[in-house]
């Protein structure tokens, strides 16, 4: 009886979309699922995307996908995109408190989503840093609006429009540890073939200007408006 009766409401939140809740420390959070890249191209397909004047690029980090949740009272916590906690990564008080230093609005809460480059990297000059490249919720969950080239724009607020770039050159400095994702577009073509030999990255990540978030994020999904063009490699498929 009791198994039917958490079958049932397993089958009833399913049914409703209700969040996934986490206890984290001594509070219960619900967690937020981020869009991942339905489709994958060729790097010969690049130039047609380009062309169509809908598309920009990012580099894809060779790393773990990481969601950042800041709540209302700045507390600072970190999920792979299964919802969980990393197995090989708990965030240092360091990071969290780069994190907070943001442009943050007190009292609002934030899903950031980023790259976290860890067991994957080799290099020390990349290990344990985050690259960010989407803002999924700033106060309210932005579902609908902004588009995505409006929510790339107050990503780069939040941190205040940083204009140099690390010492590798992959991604714009924020902070010690946390990097800003370069968006580009034009020249699809010439910023794959940058830094193909760099095993921090994989390849680019096109997405469309004026896509939005169409999906609340209350489960794993993925999204047409996201396409992963990755560099040839033995352990990847286009």
């Amino acid at each position: 009886m009791e198994f039917s009766l958490k079958f049932a409401l397993q089958a009833w939140k399913n049914q409703y979309h209700f969040p996934v809740p986490r206890i984290i420390g001594d509070f219960e959070m619900k967690i937020l699922f981020p869009p991942r890249p339905k489709g994958r191209i060729s790097p010969n397909a690049l130039g047609k995307y380009e062309s169509s004047g809908q598309w920009v690029v990012q580099r894809k980090f060779n790393g773990t996908r990481n969601l950042i949740h800041v709540d209302c009272d700045g507390r600072v916590s970190m999920f792979s995109r299964h919802g969980d906690c990393h197995k090989q990564f708990n965030p240092t008080e360091s990071i969290k408190k780069e994190i907070v230093s943001l442009n943050l609005i007190k009292g609002k809460e934030y899903w950031i989503d980023s790259e976290l480059l860890s067991f994957k990297t080799k290099s020390a000059d990349y290990k344990n840093r985050i690259v960010l490249f989407d803002l999924l919720q700033a106060g309210r969950y932005l579902y609908r609006k902004p588009n995505q080239l409006e929510r790339l724009d107050m990503l780069d607020k939040i941190c205040r429009s940083p204009k140099d770039l690390e010492s590798g050159g992959l991604a714009k400095r924020v902070t010690e540890n946390i990097f800003l994702a370069q968006t580009f577009d034009s020249d699809f073509c010439g910023e794959f073939k940058k830094f193909i030999d760099r095993d921090e990255i994989e390849g680019l990540v096109l997405r469309k200007k004026t896509s939005f978030l169409e999906n609340k994020g209350l489960r794993e999904y993925s999204v047409s408006w996201q396409i992963r063009c990755r560099k040839p490699n033995k352990n990847y498929t286009f």
